[in-house]
């Protein structure tokens, strides 16, 4: 008689032992829990151990329905929907990471080409300042050099005087008319002490062409202009003609220094400057005769700066 181990203890049955008549189909002893009393009365034919007897019957299983499974998979997929939502968030994020990753691109390449252009700004900024030196450098020189021309055009004119307001006429003889403003203003003429003399246009259409007197020196020039305060002459104590206008000698003066004193005169006589005259290339001004405190000006810049 063969001799089976228990597949429960792994050992030999030495008596009448049982087989699981169901799936597994293994020999056991009692130690599998079976009462030697309840095996003697059992039919051995169909008997199952304890793990076959937990198994559900497979034959006792109703089949599933299509209207059943249907059911199954619309719970199965309302209970995955939670998933398929977790899966199209993450396809959402990871989109959001992608685009996160692309503007972070796009930022420091941002970044770079701002302070790229910073550094070019900087530069410009300097080649700017560069530039604004050498054109404040040429102003002064352009400036330096127009005074300079300024002051060689009046210098031309440094032994001239010019003499307004003396009404013309076709037969006049200048040197007369001359010879009659000494005497008023008590200078010793003498025809020898002019080089030239001669009427220039006057701008204004009612006026009578001015006269220009260019002396021989300088110092017979200034006589006479010191000379022309002491008495007030009219065109016709010296002409002989019919009209009666002041006659002013004044110095003769370039366009751009005329301009300049007629400036001058415009801004310091109202504020109390009694006095703005030119001399020497220079228009000096003073509030009075006792006045020490003589302003010189050389420039449009000096008059604006005057308070």
């Amino acid at each position: 008689m063969p001799q089976y181990m228990c597949s429960n203890c792994d050992t030999e049955l030495p008596f009448d032992h049982a087989l699981c008549i169901s799936g597994c189909r293994l020999h056991f002893g009692p130690c599998s829990g079976i009462q030697e009393s309840s095996w003697r009365k059992g039919d051995k034919s169909s008997w199952k151990c304890l793990s076959c007897r937990k198994t559900p019957n497979l034959k006792d299983q109703k089949p599933v329905t299509a209207e059943e499974l249907r059911e199954f998979m619309l719970t199965l997929n309302e209970k995955l929907k939670p998933i398929q939502q977790i899966e199209t968030i993450n396809e959402t994020v990871q989109e959001l990471q992608k685009s996160m990753d692309f503007m972070s691109g796009q930022y420091d390449s941002l970044l770079l080409k701002v302070h790229d252009m910073e550094v070019e700004r900087r530069e410009q900024n300097g080649k700017i300042q560069e530039l604004k030196t050498i054109m404040e450098e040429k102003d002064n020189s352009i400036k330096t050099l127009q005074a300079r021309v300024r002051e060689c055009e009046q210098y031309a004119r440094n032994r001239n005087i010019e003499i307004s307001g003396l009404e013309f006429s076709e037969s006049e003889n200048l040197h007369d008319i001359m010879n009659n403003i000494a005497q008023k203003i008590n200078v010793q003429y003498c025809s020898e002490d002019i080089d030239i003399m001669h009427r220039v246009p006057s701008r204004r259409k009612e006026e009578p062409p001015k006269v220009i007197v260019q002396f021989t020196t300088r110092s017979v020039r200034n006589h006479w202009l010191k000379n022309k305060k002491y008495d007030t002459i009219t065109s016709d104590m010296v002409t002989g003609g019919r009209a009666n206008t002041t006659v002013y000698l004044n110095s003769h003066l370039t366009q751009e220094w005329k301009h300049l004193l007629w400036a001058a005169k415009q801004k310091l006589r109202p504020i109390g400057y009694k006095f703005v005259w030119f001399s020497e290339s220079k228009i000096y001004a003073k509030k009075n005769e006792k006045d020490r405190n003589v302003i010189i000006i050389s420039s449009q810049e000096d008059i604006d700066k005057i308070e």
